[in-house]
């Protein structure tokens, strides 16, 4: 074996040893970490908005609430993460629609809020029914997002079509179900 070789193989083998090891629960922390992030900005973005508008945020929140109590952090981070989304698209300023805009970015635009929304409709096909709210949220989110596109509020487009894929990924457990042999990390030790 020429040298070169010799030296990528055992240069491979001695990165191999030195990769980073995560333990079991390494992505229900990582879950948590981000159901606390998003937490704080749905907390801070719902003071800008209406009492009707926060409707949906709040009912989202709740149930982000809900799934950490139960351990499932990250159905708790995604319902959290499309409540930002979701406030978001709520501030998103109707004077966008009079900004002018280049042919390029349209269609980027057009293309991603595409893929969005495939994105949004292949995980949702994929998981069962959600609670009653979430399922709302969801259509809700999907209809308005179509509509500002139309409209050519494509900020408003984008940030509902992230919303409903965020709320497409959440998996619904049935009532404080956990998944066996994981440990519940939680926000606060009781």
């Amino acid at each position: 074996m020429p040298p070169a070789k010799k030296a990528a193989k055992k240069a491979a083998k001695k990165a191999a040893k030195k990769s980073v090891k995560h333990p079991p629960d390494h992505h229900q922390g990582n879950d948590l970490r981000r159901a606390y992030e998003h937490m704080s900005r749905v907390e801070i973005l719902q003071k800008s908005l209406k009492p009707t508008d926060a409707k949906s945020v709040t009912a989202l929140a709740k149930l982000a609430r809900l799934e950490l109590e139960i351990g499932n952090n990250k159905e708790a981070a995604d319902l959290l993460r499309g409540s930002e989304h979701l406030s978001f698209a709520v501030l998103a300023e109707e004077d966008a629609r009079q900004m002018q805009l280049s042919e390029t970015l349209v269609q980027a635009i057009t293309e991603h809020f595409k893929e969005l929304t495939e994105k949004a409709d292949a995980h949702r096909a994929e998981h069962e029914e959600g609670p009653s709210v979430l399922t709302t949220v969801y259509e809700s989110s999907r209809k308005k997002a179509t509509k500002a596109l139309k409209q050519g509020a494509f900020h408003q487009a984008l940030e509902f079509a992230r919303a409903a894929e965020a709320l497409a990924h959440v998996r619904q457990h049935g009532p404080h179900k956990l998944e066996d042999g994981k440990k519940a990390l939680k926000l606060r030790d009781r």
